[in-house]
């Protein structure tokens, strides 16, 4: 199995064990019920040589426990790394080649040495969603559908292959 897809199925997982206490608490206390989600993905991330976030740019989604870490995630590897292992170019090939509907790749975040690419949907369904794509990071803003985690799996295994070595469980911060 791909990494990118294993990692989401790591998470699924954890979060379907501990789906009682996410019902439990997420009407009472939603920002405990984030942290939680946030423990978790942090773990599973940890697993695989690096930090994963969940957002909710929409606080009404917390509510939505089914879709827990199906949309809104980062995935952080080198924060420091300024330049991508390979070219931008390869990068934007395969996002034409491996996605679909309306969307347009920039180059983005290009200062003080730094490069990054953003793809931004302009379909009605995906309600103008977005992925960040930073040396050392990349941000889903977007529904994770199966084109996106192909192309997360191409990601891992080619841009973001190189991981910080973590000592005891912890991640650089």
């Amino acid at each position: 199995m791909d990494e990118f897809t294993n990692l989401l199925l790591e998470l699924k997982n954890n979060i379907d064990a501990n789906m009682d206490f996410f019902q439990k608490t997420v009407v009472q206390n939603p920002t405990l019920a984030y942290y939680k989600l946030n423990e978790l993905s942090k773990f599973v991330g940890l697993r695989h040589g690096l930090v994963m976030e969940i957002h909710f740019p929409d606080r009404k989604k917390i509510s939505d426990i089914k879709q827990y870490g199906t949309e809104n995630m980062s995935f952080i590897f080198d924060k420091f790394r300024k330049t991508f292992p390979i070219g931008r170019d390869q990068i934007k090939l395969q996002a034409i080649n491996g996605l679909t509907g309306n969307f347009q790749i920039i180059d983005a975040y290009m200062y003080e040495g730094k490069e990054g690419l953003k793809i931004n949907f302009r379909d009605s369904e995906s309600n103008n969603s977005r992925i960040d794509l930073l040396p050392g990071s990349f941000h889903l803003w977007t529904k994770i559908n199966d084109e996106i985690q192909s192309f997360g799996n191409w990601l891992l295994a080619n841009v973001y292959y190189e991981r910080i070595k973590i000592k005891g469980s912890q991640f650089p911060s």
